[in-house]
């Protein structure tokens, strides 16, 4: 299997600056307000320049989200920055430590560890291969030809592929569009898709790991077609042509 640096020494030269990866925690990549995001870009097209530079702020809301993340993609991390109640009980002296982990309780365990059942058993595709044979929650980061900075952050990818996980209340093709369109999730794959290429040398192709947190957690893998990324990849620059005005 190729490594990060295999992938950067066999990309032809790119234009711009070399992207760097980084594997570093999601604060860090957050706290890069230098290099623009994909979020940044979804908030600019959704609400217009005056939103690009919004902090980002975590309401809580995400936090089962990110726990699936964490137990899908980086089980280690997952252990070592959460407690299960009912399951870890920390001895007394590990007890502060504790407090610093994000608390899940047994039943929301049940379910997250359903959800991630369901996506490595997915039968219509290897995505448990994929999953474990490629780079994940590696932070990149690159200067395009016309100078404007950018980061990104997939979830799992190769030079073949890229996977991103959302947690959603219906995986079904029609449902999972709406929710696309409505949270602008196709320019974040054209953005990730360009981060890659530009970082291998290769157009990987780009899939939505979509699956439902509720019993009997329902998994559907929506991979883009080749005239929804060039759409997407339309938008994107667009997204990207605002923000640098918005920041000139």
């Amino acid at each position: 299997m190729r490594t990060i640096d295999d992938l950067v020494r066999e990309r032809p030269a790119p234009a711009g600056t070399p992207p760097q990866v980084r594997q570093e925690p999601l604060a860090a990549y957050l706290a890069r307000a230098d290099y623009g995001s994909s979020s940044t870009l979804r908030r600019v097209l959704r609400s217009g320049p005056a939103a690009a530079d919004a902090p980002f702020e975590d309401d809580g809301s995400q936090r089962l989200a990110q726990a699936l993340h964490a137990l899908v993609f980086e089980p280690a991390r997952f252990a070592a920055d959460h407690l299960v109640l009912d399951r870890d009980t920390p001895p007394a002296e590990e007890a502060i430590e504790a407090l610093d982990r994000t608390w899940i309780t047994g039943t929301e365990f049940a379910r997250l560890a359903g959800a991630r059942d369901a996506i490595r058993a997915y039968p219509r595709a290897p995505l448990a291969e994929w999953i474990d044979a490629g780079m994940k929650e590696m932070s990149i980061y690159w200067t395009d030809e016309a100078g404007r900075r950018w980061k990104a952050r997939p979830d799992c990818f190769s030079d073949e592929v890229i996977l991103e996980l959302k947690t959603t209340g219906d995986v079904r093709p029609r449902a999972f569009g709406r929710t696309r369109k409505r949270f602008g999730y196709d320019l974040q794959a054209a953005h990730y898709v360009d981060a890659v290429r530009r970082l291998t040398g290769r157009t990987p192709r780009f899939a939505f790991v979509a699956v439902e947190l509720q019993p009997p957690h329902y998994a559907w893998l929506h991979e883009l077609a080749p005239a929804e990324l060039a759409r997407a990849g339309a938008l994107l620059e667009l997204a990207r042509q605002r923000l640098a005005a918005a920041r000139a």
